[in-house]
C-alpha cells in the first residue's frame, strides 16, 4: 500500500508475523529488504509490476540488518535487477553477503557453551550468497528525485550495523527491527516471539537516538505503523522492558548460590513476560546473552569457567 506519495509498505507474512518491505519510487526506485527466499518473487516483484515499474529499474536494494526473514531475497533480486546496488551495514556485510555465516555467527554463536541456538545449516528461506555493493555506516544520504531525499542512520543494538532510512520532509521512520517493545507481535496483534536485540548499550543509544528525532511515522519491520504518541510510547516500552530484565536477571542471581545458566536466565525473563509464548522463548537467549554480557562488563556478574553449560555468579 501507499504510505504516502513514493512511499510504499509491501505486506507479506513471515509464518504467524507480518513481514514488511519497502519500496521508494522516485526518479530511482529502492527497496528496503527483501525477505525471505521466496518473497520477491510471491509478493515483492508482483507489487511493482502492479505500481507499473519494471523490477529491473531497481537502482538499490538496502538490507537494513542481518537476519533471514530480511535479507533471504537478496539473490533472486540480484537476478532480476542486476544493474542494482545491494547496500547494507558495513558491520553487518559478512552476515547480510552469506547466509552460512548469519547462521555461524550470529544465530548459533552460543551453541558450544550454552546449547542454544538453531539447525546448523541454513534453511532453504534463508537465500544464497549475495554480495554487498555498499557498507553505510549513517549519516549518508540518498538522492530519491529533485528535493527528496532520506537519511542513512545507524541504528546498533539488534545487530551491529543495523541501518534506517529517515524522510526529513515526511518525519518518517523506516526502522524495520531496531526496536522491540516486549517482543515481535503475530499479525494477529498477540506476541509471537521475545525481544531479539543483542547488544543492550547500544540498543538503548538507539532508543535516546530515535527520541530525539522528529517522527510522525514509524515504519517497521513487522510492528503495525505507529503514528506520534505511540510512536514515543513504543520507545519507552522498549526501555522499560531493558530495565525489568535487568532487575530479574539480578535478582534472580542474588537468590542462587550455583549459579544460573543461560537457559536458567531464559526462563526468568520468561516469567518476566508470561506473554511470550512457550515455543518461541528460546529466543529471548539473544537479548538474554546481551544482558549477561552487560553486566559482566559492569562487574555486577560474573562468568563461572568449569561448568558445561557456562553459568553466571552474582559477583
Amino acid at each position: 500500500m501507499e504510505l504516502y506519495q513514493g512511499a510504499h509498505q509491501i505486506q507479506s507474512l513471515f509464518g504467524v508475523r507480518n513481514l514488511f518491505q519497502y519500496l521508494l519510487t522516485g526518479d530511482r526506485l529502492i527497496l528496503v529488504d527483501s525477505g525471505i527466499a521466496a518473497t520477491p518473487e510471491s509478493t515483492i516483484l508482483p507489487y511493482i509490476e502492479r505500481l507499473g515499474y519494471d523490477p529491473r529499474r531497481l537502482s538499490m536494494v538496502i538490507t537494513t540488518h542481518p537476519d533471514l526473514d530480511h535479507q533471504g531475497g537478496n539473490s533472486t533480486i540480484r537476478r532480476v535487477a542486476a544493474s542494482a546496488l545491494f547496500a547494507c551495514g558495513e558491520a553487518d556485510r559478512e552476515l547480510v553477503e552469506d547466509p552460512r555465516t548469519l547462521y555461524s555467527k550470529r544465530y548459533n554463536y552460543m551453541r558450544s557453551d550454552h546449547d542454544v541456538g538453531f539447525e546448523e545449516q541454513p534453511p532453504s528461506d534463508a537465500g544464497a550468497v549475495c554480495a554487498v555493493d555498499i557498507g553505510y555506516r549513517g549519516g549518508e544520504r540518498i538522492a530519491l528525485s529533485d528535493g527528496w531525499e532520506v537519511e542513512v542512520l545507524h541504528l546498533p543494538g539488534h545487530s551491529r550495523g543495523h541501518l534506517a532510512l529517515y524522510d526529513r520532509v515526511h518525519k518518517a521512520a523506516f526502522v524495520s527491527d531496531a526496536v522491540h517493545g516486549n517482543g515481535c507481535p503475530k499479525a494477529d496483534g498477540t506476541l509471537a516471539i521475545p525481544v531479539t536485540y543483542y547488544y543492550v548499550d547500544t540498543y538503548l543509544s538507539t532508543l535516546q537516538y530515535l527520541e530525539q528525532l522528529q517522527i510522525d511515522a514509524l515504519y517497521t519491520g513487522h510492528w503495525p505503523i505507529m503514528r506520534r504518541e505511540e510512536v514515543s510510547d513504543f520507545l519507552a516500552d522498549s526501555r522499560r522492558t531493558v530495565a525489568r530484565l535487568d532487575r530479574r536477571f539480578l535478582r534472580a542471581l542474588s537468590a542462587s548460590t550455583a549459579g544460573l545458566t543461560l537457559k536458567d536466565l531464559i526462563a526468568e525473563a520468561a516469567e518476566e513476560f508470561p506473554e511470550w509464548p512457550q515455543d518461541t522463548r528460546e529466543l529471548a537467549m539473544f537479548s538474554v546473552k546481551g544482558h549477561l554480557d552487560r553486566l559482566e562488563a559492569q562487574n555486577k556478574v560474573r562468568l563461572v569457567s568449569g561448568y558445561h553449560p557456562l553459568r553466571w555468579l552474582l559477583s
